[in-house]
């Protein structure tokens, strides 16, 4: 299946608000969900997250949301277009 780890941890937790609740969910533990996505925002250059009280998206990361969502959409058409 063609996806992008990085794109689908980025989503659950922004779906979820919770890291650990994102690495339950994608079976990972939450240190790999925090080292997938800081590594996802050192490719960037940029903060997704302000990791606070409450979890939330920075600017940049509000921004990112609608590319990440687009991208997650593609590879699920993609999946689509070449699963038996």
């Amino acid at each position: 299946m063609l996806e992008d780890s990085k794109i689908r941890a980025f989503l659950t937790i922004v779906q979820l608000g919770s890291f650990t609740a994102a690495a339950r969910k994608l079976g990972l533990t939450q240190p790999a969900v925090s080292a997938q996505i800081a590594s996802l925002e050192q490719a960037l250059g940029v903060t997704l997250f302000e990791r606070g009280r409450e979890l939330s998206l920075t600017p940049p990361g509000e921004h990112f949301l609608g590319y990440a969502l687009r991208i997650q959409e593609a590879y699920n058409l993609a999946n689509q277009a070449f699963s038996d």
